[in-house]
């Protein structure tokens, strides 16, 4: 999973690493991570949806 903090924006996004949407400044995170992210509001990618992936069992 890759965490993108835009720059100058409050809302941070998280993508799976072979997403085409991602744009170019992204950083490598754990899926731990990934998921404390999206649980204090980062937006999953509309593309990817690594959301999905993090929450199957």
């Amino acid at each position: 999973m890759f965490l993108n903090p835009r720059i100058g924006t409050p809302v941070t996004e998280i993508y799976r690493g072979d997403c085409w949407a991602s744009g170019r400044t992204l950083l490598p995170v754990d899926d731990e991570r990934a998921l404390a992210e999206l649980a204090s509001g980062a937006q999953a990618c509309e593309v990817c949806r690594p959301d999905t992936i993090l929450t199957r069992p």
